[in-house]
């Protein structure tokens, strides 16, 4: 089979989405483990899905992830560098899917102080915490794979949609989607888009 150089530069681009999107998995899997001792009921399922573009955002609905349930969102851009933060170019972006019906259990069982259920801020807020340290150690993860770390922004939270969207590489056209089944159950969820990032030479 002959590719063509464009399509072997795109079979690159989805082969390191991919590995990426693997590591998310594994580190949502370790964080659940050694902050809260909570093990998958199944290994995360991963899927490359379209991504929907509305005035160069990627749209997010907590509904594609979550039927008939309040969801809990929160998103983190990466960007390649200082100059790309400073003017609004994201290369990347991370964002993390909560059901409402999990989320308090899943911060009692990780020692975080008491939340109240009723408390949407202070819901939202956690969920921001949980999204920033997934980021984080994806971030560092992307390093250890020979990548330059990436600059992130501060996370941002919503309920159930991100209304103005999330930026993004709008050359990217696909994202993958992470699920994580918690007692037998679908109970959150990451997508991750990443456009091409530059690689330690080292």
């Amino acid at each position: 089979m002959v590719i063509m150089k464009g399509e072997e530069n795109n079979k690159k681009r989805v082969d390191s989405l991919y590995v990426q999107a693997i590591l998310i998995a594994e580190v949502v899997k370790r964080i659940l483990w050694k902050k809260a001792e909570v093990q998958l009921s199944s290994e995360p399922i991963v899927r490359r899905v379209p991504i929907i573009d509305f005035m160069r955002k990627m749209r997010v609905w907590g509904l594609e992830k979550f039927e008939e349930e309040k969801v809990y969102i929160s998103a983190v851009n990466f960007y390649r560098d200082s100059k790309d933060y400073e003017n609004h170019r994201a290369v990347g972006a991370l964002v993390l899917y909560i059901r409402e019906t999990y989320i308090v259990k899943l911060f009692r069982e990780m020692g975080y102080p008491i939340l109240d259920e009723n408390d949407e801020s202070s819901l939202m807020d956690a969920c921001g915490t949980f999204c920033n340290l997934v980021a984080a150690k994806f971030n560092s993860g992307l390093i250890q794979l020979n990548y330059r770390e990436l600059i992130m922004s501060h996370f941002m939270n919503y309920i159930d949609e991100i209304g103005p969207g999330v930026d993004y590489d709008v050359r990217e056209k696909e994202k993958y989607e992470v699920s994580f089944e918690i007692s037998g159950e679908k109970r959150m969820a990451v997508d991750l888009t990443m456009g091409d990032i530059p690689r330690d030479e080292n």
